[in-house]
């Protein structure tokens, strides 16, 4: 490594113009007089997370420079900086320019990361604060109070560490040792994703971490099954799943799902606008909606209305009242409207249960490929949608004594490629946000590029991420689980693992056909 404080701190450190944009907005929102204030806490924000960053290319607009002692001080401040820096990417051979590459691409990373903290703690400067306590795991004043005294325990939240092998083997290639996952203790996420080529035991793999979950504690689990081979077929096969949690397998439309999809908090403005914002959201991810400026106020109107005049409010109702705005508006009938149609074309959902009620029990929704897109897309965004809501509206679970949280659901997403790049608010919301509620988010899909179409890069916030075989390019593999991870040479059953606090990846053996 050839480098000197001396060089860092008289280096400038710059990121792209975008980013350094959104630095001079964070000074605003959080009243900071100095340029390197908000930069110094991006980059903290992104050196918190495993995955190496995307680099920022030599071409790009760049923003305004800031000193290298100013950005990170002198003395001892400086040189902790460097560290925390180049211990992040140890593999790195560093040097002047890959240290300040390096750095410009977490003050773009930890900036994106702030502005969605800051948005989903709703601009609220105290609310924003407390997620980036949460991040970092730091030991709020009153937190300390609520841990030394008895607290309530949630009839439906897990008690005690929750730790379990990836897999059904779940050895380390190179050295024997067995490789274990905790969901739930300090500084843990319990979030994960399992991503490998067909045929290559990413299912298998993600039921036999499931199973161990399970066994560890009585949590429900709400799956979405894309192949169909979740539960137990008509021939005997499948993964059982229906019968490790007890849950009940439904098939819309053929067997709606009973849930009260659209059911509010409460009946007072604010929900009822953020009621038929969050339907907007999801109507506009379905294929062919199409929404412009116009259509997305009359979806946004249509919506309104109908969650204002009906209980419980089921889509038919949503599209009765999309009719009448366009009718009202002279608005010639367009892809919303077909999109309506189809959405509405089938019996999706009957508003039987409370989200309170369903989301304590488990269920397998199938979705195979012969049922229609929109069907399933509309299924998977609403149902998400309220398992969000839901989920964010109960207090926090309890943290045990051994500084393990509360659990309370698990919902798995099955080839998730299906969904990852419609950019469901949701999806993102339960990564982000529903970990100190209880809840867990397990994605299965086919390669690291399946998140690429991500807006929000929450992908950095899971706990476990497990690579199998597959021909991903080799740059969509590093970037997740750092260099040197090539998923086309991995042997059958093994697997590249990197967990939240691992600063690289390693080689397991999750399963064997011996």
């Amino acid at each position: 490594m050839t480098i000197s404080v001396v060089d860092v701190a008289g280096a400038n450190f710059r990121t792209d113009e975008a980013s350094d944009e959104l630095n001079s907005e964070f000074m605003k929102r959080l009243g900071m007089k100095k340029r390197y204030l908000p930069a110094r806490l991006a980059l903290s924000r992104s050196l918190g997370v495993p995955m190496i960053p995307e680099p920022i290319a030599a071409d790009a607009d760049w923003g305004k420079t800031i000193k290298g002692d100013t950005f990170f001080g002198t003395g001892a401040d400086l040189m902790s900086w460097i560290a925390l820096v180049v211990q992040h990417n140890p593999d790195q051979e560093y040097d002047l320019k890959t240290l300040v590459a390096a750095v410009a691409a977490h003050w773009r990373r930890g900036l994106r990361l702030l502005d969605a903290d800051w948005k989903q703690s709703g601009e609220d400067i105290s609310k924003f604060v407390r997620t980036l306590v949460e991040h970092a795991e730091l030991p709020l004043s009153g937190r300390m109070k609520l841990r030394d005294r008895p607290q309530k325990i949630d009839a439906f939240s897990s008690v005690g560490l929750i730790a379990v092998p990836v897999g059904e083997i779940s050895t380390e290639v190179n050295t024997g040792a067995e490789v274990e996952w905790s969901l739930n203790g300090p500084g843990c996420s319990p979030h994960s994703a399992v991503m490998g080529g067909v045929g290559s035991g990413k299912t298998r793999t993600a039921v036999s971490i499931l199973r161990a979950v399970r066994a560890s504690a009585p949590l429900p689990i709400i799956a979405f099954d894309f192949k169909g081979d979740l539960a137990t077929d008509e021939s005997g096969g499948g993964y059982h799943l229906e019968q490790l949690f007890d849950a009940t397998v439904i098939e819309p439309p053929r067997m709606p799902v009973p849930l009260d999809v659209l059911a509010l908090r409460s009946r007072d403005e604010i929900d009822l606008s953020q009621g038929a914002s969050r339907f907007r959201e999801s109507f506009s991810r379905l294929k062919g909606a199409r929404l412009g400026d116009k259509q997305r106020d009359a979806v946004y109107e249509a919506a309104s209305r109908a969650l204002r005049t009906r209980t419980p409010c089921e889509l038919d109702d949503f599209q009765s009242e999309l009719l009448n705005v366009y009718a009202e508006r002279e608005i010639k009938e367009d892809g919303a409207i077909a999109a309506a149609r189809e959405v509405c074309r089938f019996p999706l959902f009957a508003p039987e249960l409370s989200p309170e009620e369903f989301f304590k029990r488990s269920w397998i929704i199938k979705l195979p490929p012969h049922v229609v897109e929109e069907s399933r897309s509309i299924v998977v965004n609403l149902v998400l949608d309220a398992l969000d809501q839901y989920l964010n509206s109960l207090p926090d679970t309890a943290v045990a004594d051994d500084g393990s949280r509360g659990m309370r659901i698990v919902a798995m997403i099955d080839e998730a490629h299906r969904i990852l790049g419609s950019r469901l608010p949701s999806l993102s919301n339960l990564v982000r946000m529903s970990r100190s509620k209880g809840g867990a988010v397990m994605l299965i899909s086919q390669s690291p590029d399946d998140f690429s179409g991500e807006e929000d890069d929450f992908l950095s916030e899971m706990g476990l991420v497990a690579a199998f075989s597959t021909n991903a390019p080799s740059k969509a593999a590093a970037r997740i689980l750092g260099r040197g991870a090539n998923l086309a040479t991995l042997s059958t059953g093994q697997a590249y693992v990197k967990r939240r606090n691992d600063n690289a990846a390693r080689k397991v053996q999750s399963w064997s056909t011996k």
